[in-house]
């Protein structure tokens, strides 16, 4: 395919700043041009198409964090596609988005040993959808399973091997999520 894209929007950008690319459409209609990212949070997108066989794309990251950014052109990746991108961000932003996750489920405070215990993460109000992290501090070492429910919500299952008291840590990048770390009886 013969589209190509350039910019330091490909490779680096700021959270809660506008950054940019731009492809090259080589005279193609840009309506089967799309761009999508996968990420901590799904950033705004629009076009600006320049009418000299360019579309220029701004996009507005909510949290810093490891991005792939997708340009297709007729649902097939252009040269390049997908771009690794590190999107650079500072505690203050994050912690206003970590500070709308909830947390929840039947085993936040409490779970039985050798069976999986479940506890749930909802990002829809904070836009984050990924770079969550998981530990779990005591007798023994849990086996962790992140399922993603595809609706900004996380289904964290752990199987502890030994009853006793643990620590359930969950972080957005280096921010503790509201209530972490969980305290949690095994029996």
């Amino acid at each position: 395919m013969s589209l190509k894209a350039h910019g330091s929007g490909l490779i680096s950008g700021i959270a809660g700043m506008t950054n940019k690319f731009t492809v090259f459409t080589s005279g193609k209609n840009v309506t089967g041009l799309t761009v999508a990212f996968e990420g901590p949070s799904k950033p705004e997108i629009s076009f600006h198409n320049n009418k000299d066989g360019s579309v220029e794309v701004h996009y507005n990251p909510k949290v810093g964090g490891e991005y792939r950014i997708h340009i297709k052109y007729d649902s097939k990746d252009i040269i390049g596609s997908p771009y690794n991108c590190r999107i650079t961000g500072d505690n203050k932003t994050h912690q206003k988005y970590v500070d709308k996750v909830k947390v929840s489920g039947p085993n936040l405070t409490a779970g039985v040993a050798n069976k999986v215990n479940e506890v749930y993460i909802d990002c829809k109000e904070a836009g984050i959808t990924g770079g969550i992290n998981f530990a779990m501090e005591g007798p023994s070492t849990p086996e962790v399973n992140f399922v993603n429910n595809k609706d900004m919500t996380i289904t964290v299952q752990f199987t502890p091997k030994q009853a006793g008291d643990y620590r359930l840590h969950l972080k957005f990048q280096d921010l503790n999520l509201p209530g972490s770390p969980y305290p949690i009886t095994i029996s």
